[in-house]
């Protein structure tokens, strides 16, 4: 089956009674004693929808709650709150909630009703996301409220972008590659090796302190000895001094 197309005018009103008294078979119609009381049904509905701005969407919305929110065919009271049931307090704070934080990551946010976010705004973003709803409930529903009178908002703006956000970002980019190219610099760069003057004595041996020859073996035995075995390694045959010291220590070992 085809659903109803949403109609604009008098021709909703007609439709939004039908659908009413298909919803409630008997007890609707049992609200109206003549044609003069459903006129005047329709006049007071069509004047507190142009009022409160509701849209055709809003009506189908109110249609579809009333099968799960009222036995009883709706007041006029109940049907508004049907049709918008995110303008409660309540569920109007949790948008809010919702709505700030999606904002605080630069994001518009879902805001059903402009008025829910300028209620927001008046009551303030920390209050909001710092304090639980019983603290705020008051002061929220008379902001909520004072808003829905209104009748006409402005235009919900977008989010600012967080300027420290956008720095923090940009700085800690700027120290990764800082530190990146530190590192490489400092793996690359030859570093200096404080015990060169041991290897200088021993591969020229030649006319020098015994005593010098002596703590040059003892440091490389200490801080270099795989360096120092390979050392031995290839001088041990070799011719003078040099060769002397790589068999000693080859026999040290």
């Amino acid at each position: 089956m085809q659903p109803h197309k949403k109609l604009d005018g008098a021709s909703l009103m007609n439709h939004l009674f039908n659908r009413l008294d298909g919803i409630y078979p008997n007890k609707w119609r049992a609200n109206f004693k003549d044609d003069q009381s459903i006129r005047n049904w329709e006049l007071a509905w069509a004047e507190a929808f142009d009022e409160e701005g509701v849209l055709p969407q809003d009506v189908a919305n109110g249609l579809k709650n009333c099968r799960r929110m009222f036995d009883w065919p709706p007041s006029l009271t109940e049907f508004l709150r049907a049709c918008r049931p995110y303008l409660e307090p309540s569920a109007a704070h949790s948008i809010a909630v919702e709505g700030l934080h999606a904002r605080s990551r630069g994001e518009v946010g879902n805001w059903p009703h402009p008025a829910i976010f300028w209620a927001a705004a008046k009551v303030g973003e920390f209050d909001l996301l710092s304090k639980p709803y019983r603290e705020i409930e008051s002061r929220w529903s008379q902001a909520l409220e004072n808003e829905l009178s209104k009748g006409e908002w402005d235009m919900i703006p977008e989010p600012v972008k967080r300027i420290e956000e956008s720095t923090n970002t940009e700085v800690s980019e700027r120290l990764r590659k800082e530190t990146s190219k530190l590192v490489s610099q400092m793996t690359s760069k030859p570093q200096k090796n404080y015990r060169s003057w041991a290897w200088k004595i021993l591969n020229k041996p030649e006319g020098k302190a015994h005593i010098a020859v002596r703590k040059a073996k003892e440091c490389l035995i200490e801080y270099e000895p795989t360096e120092l075995r390979q050392w031995v390694n290839e001088n041990r045959d070799a011719p003078g001094r040099r060769g002397e010291i790589a068999k000693e220590l080859e026999n040290e070992s």
